[in-house]
């Protein structure tokens, strides 16, 4: 019995070393192939990917990939998970792409506003609901899954389901996917929107085949993530709410404010000073003008920030105080 629990552990550590050389693989042929200024992109890119396992939009296509090739032989089960990971790969590079397309044709500045927007926004909502303060229906798997995948051979329909279910949770991801949004856009190249997206759609398949993998050696893992969601949800919510807050105003609809203040100068000059000139706002993108920008006062920028941030705290209390409040009072009927 000592043995066989020593073998698990043994088993998972190896898979575990496994899968961070591999990550750095990854990463490292990306950075090869295409632009090594994109180091940081990349890495950033992946890790984003890897994250989105926690999220309750994204968590269920472990519950699909994973007995599906647990019910097959190793060899089989190892090629069913690559293809998964393979079709959404591809579907986020063509999101790269179509990101990439919007700062071509609008211009870096506007493009990075309505990221700003839309992106921070929908951060903003989806995390009102994570932590319990809106109800929200929650984009995820509630379909049969269409007909034509049905009829397909296994390899193909596993290809096919990632390609499709790559879209599960585009709607709910955590912060890190909007900042990362902004940043394709904000490249406004194709190429380089294609390369990021396709690192992040790996590393949201890495852990499903690290999973898949664990489950191949008869390791069930995905009852572990399953018992830590509630808290990992409740972080993710805030964290998406403050982000959305800061996407919304700085980076989109009080740009120009934010550019303008003390802050943003002191610390794009101290940025500047101590790199060189290697790190800095981008001349190009300041000098932009956008319609979006120009329209809205400035000057309401902070106090919208601060809105956004103080009234998701306050509520939240309010609601805890007046349920807490509500208990008792039931509690004193009883008695």
């Amino acid at each position: 019995m000592v043995n066989s629990l020593i073998d698990q552990k043994l088993r998972i550590y190896l898979v575990g070393f496994a899968f961070f050389l591999f990550s750095i693989i990854v990463i490292g042929i990306f950075i090869f192939l295409t632009d090594p200024a994109q180091a940081a992109g990349f890495t950033f890119s992946y890790i984003a990917g890897l994250s989105m396992i926690f999220l309750p939009c994204t968590l269920p296509l472990a519950f699909i990939i994973v007995p599906i090739a647990m019910n097959e032989s190793p060899k089989k089960g190892m090629v069913m998970a690559l293809l998964f990971g393979a079709g959404m790969m591809i579907t986020f590079s063509i999101y790269g792409v179509a990101f990439a397309s919007i700062g071509e044709i609008t211009g870096l500045l506007t493009a990075n506003v309505i990221a700003g927007i839309l992106g921070g926004g929908m951060a903003y909502i989806f995390g009102l609901s994570e932590v319990g303060l809106i109800k929200m229906k929650i984009p995820g798997i509630e379909t049969a899954l269409p007909g034509f995948i049905q009829r397909q051979g296994d390899y193909i329909k596993v290809f096919l389901l990632g390609l499709l279910l790559a879209n599960v949770g585009v709607g709910c991801p955590n912060p890190a996917f909007y900042v990362l949004l902004a940043y394709v856009i904000g490249t406004a190249d194709i190429f380089t929107g294609w390369s990021i997206m396709a690192v992040h759609g790996i590393g949201r398949a890495t852990p499903l085949i690290f999973l898949v993998i664990l489950g191949i050696l008869g390791i069930n893992a995905t009852q572990g993530i399953t018992k830590r969601i509630g808290s990992v949800r409740k972080v993710t919510g805030w964290g998406l709410i403050f982000v959305g807050a800061i996407l919304f105003t700085i980076t989109g609809l009080f740009r120009d404010w934010y550019e303008e203040s003390v802050f943003h100068e002191s610390w794009n000059h101290v940025l500047i000073a101590l790199s060189g000139g290697r790190i800095g706002e981008a001349e190009e993108l300041s000098m932009e003008k956008s319609i979006i920008l120009e329209t809205v006062p400035q000057w309401l920028g902070p106090y919208v920030l601060i809105l956004l941030l103080a009234i998701p705290v306050i509520w939240y209390f309010y609601k805890k105080q007046k349920k807490g409040t509500e208990k008792e009072d039931t509690e004193k009927e009883v008695m």
